[in-house]
């Protein structure tokens, strides 16, 4: 995962990079971008591990990387911990299990329900982990969820000012080539942040990647290069320039369905869809999910993108145009709401210009 920070902002874009992406590696050749770190290590290159990272990323997407910050699963789950645990939406049933030492049967179930959940270090790092009956695609959204939340506890709790009490726990979890100077920096310009300043990409999708079988005999992901180029372009601008470049439409979401956290969970899809939600409440029960369409033209309207989302008809739509409107739509949430709905949407579209597919020899 790349983070973005522009202290100036304040603001922070996030950018993760699929496992199987088919990366140039420095002094090596082609192969996933995955092998990089023990390629780093063992062939023993400037920086190790972290040193050939840094390359590969500048090399493949652009972006230089000034520092680096690595985690083990321990470690992991002892930063959660010390945020006292993580608010998280589940937006699809979640089941998994985990080898679990202090389970009398030596391992557990995680089990959640579409919702709100608080989970612990333990839990977060399974809920990261997990890619039973997901993908590697979704894991890289609940892996930037609960760093979001992390930052948010942390935020909320006023712990960043108390960095230097943390630096002991901060050097015996985190491998990083940062220093206590520079820790303290960031913390200076995270006291600052305001969360709607966070932008999350990810690259992924076909306008974006394309699946492709390496000579190895590996299944690998190759990018569209223009369409990388141009997402790029937008993920390095800082989130405060994006949005005044185009902005965002409000959406309020009326939670009609009688599960008190489904209106966050519904908040929770259309701010990663790139909407502003202005508002969440409970409403008496309704039978079905309907869109009140308040904006006075056609002309870049997002409706499709919510009938997409919620699978809904044109019936579904009350047009009610007023330039009064706090809102340009409210999304009343019924009884028929299922919040798995439209979680294969969120990711940035590229419009590609089509190419042969390449076919890359790996070499020194």
């Amino acid at each position: 995962m790349i983070a973005s920070i522009f202290p100036d902002t304040p603001g922070v874009s996030l950018i993760s990079i699929p496992r199987d992406y088919y990366a140039w590696i420095p002094t090596w050749g082609l192969d996933k971008i995955n092998t990089t770190y023990l390629r780093g290590v063992k062939n023993g290159y400037p920086g190790g591990g972290p040193g050939l990272i840094k390359a590969t990323i500048e090399y493949n997407f652009g972006v230089p990387i000034h520092y680096y910050a690595m985690v083990d699963f321990n470690s992991y789950r002892s930063i959660v911990d010390a945020v006292e645990g993580v608010d998280i939406i589940v937006e699809c049933p979640f089941h998994d299990t985990y080898p679990d030492p202090e389970a009398a049967s030596g391992q557990s179930d995680i089990d959640l329900n579409p919702g709100l959940h608080h989970l612990d270090g333990k839990h977060a790092l399974w809920y990261v982990r997990s890619r039973w009956s997901t993908s590697d695609f979704d894991r890289h959204r609940r892996q930037q969820q609960v760093v979001q939340a992390v930052l948010r506890q942390a935020l909320g709790q006023n712990l960043l000012p108390r960095i230097p009490e943390f630096w002991d726990l901060y050097q015996e979890n985190t491998e990083t080539d940062l220093g206590l100077t520079d820790v303290i920096y960031l913390g200076a310009v995270a006291a600052r942040f305001d969360m709607r300043n966070l932008k999350s990409r990810f690259i992924r999708g076909s306008t974006l990647l394309e699946s492709w079988t390496a000579p190895n005999g590996g299944s690998v992901l190759v990018p569209r290069y223009e369409a990388l180029y141009n997402f790029m372009l937008e993920a390095a601008q800082p989130p405060v320039t994006s949005r005044a470049t185009q902005r965002a439409h409000r959406v309020a979401v009326w939670n009609g369905t009688g599960n008190s956290s489904w209106g966050e969970v519904a908040a929770y899809r259309l701010r990663l869809e790139g909407f502003e939600v202005a508002e969440v409440k409970d409403v008496s029960g309704e039978a079905r999910t309907t869109i009140t369409d308040f904006t006075t033209t056609t002309k870049g309207s997002p409706l499709w993108k919510l009938l997409s989302l919620y699978k809904r008809q044109s019936s579904d739509v009350v047009s009610t145009p007023s330039e009064e409107s706090p809102v340009d739509f409210r999304v009343t949430l019924g009884w028929d709401y299922d919040p798995c709905t439209g979680t294969g949407t969120a990711h940035w579209r590229a419009t590609p210009t089509p190419g042969p597919t390449p076919t890359p020899t790996p070499g020194e």
